[in-house]
């Protein structure tokens, strides 16, 4: 997961097409100031669980769409481990 980190994200994107700013973001997900909504923003930090789906109902968008690089790569690395993982005789599911 440590090459993850350098990923992008479309955090401002959504945020800005909401029209919030950081402060209200903060302000939504119960948090004191904005200094993690920019640490996520700048791809500095992933958010928790409970913030990601947060900033999912906030932007009204699938956390996918919000972190669209990370989850290319996980996906990518679990079909692949997938197809590792699975027999001769096991199919994929997808």
């Amino acid at each position: 997961m440590d090459s993850l980190k350098q990923k992008t994200n479309n955090l401002v994107l959504y945020r800005r097409r909401m029209g919030f700013s950081q402060k209200q973001v903060a302000r939504l997900l119960g948090q004191r100031d904005t200094s993690m909504v920019s640490h996520y923003e700048h791809s500095r930090a992933f958010p928790p669980l409970v913030v990601a789906l947060g900033l999912e109902i906030i932007y009204r968008v699938p956390v996918a769409f919000l972190f669209p690089d990370l989850y290319d790569e996980l996906k990518r690395r679990i079909r692949h481990d997938e197809e590792c993982l699975a027999g001769p005789s096991q199919r994929p599911l997808f």
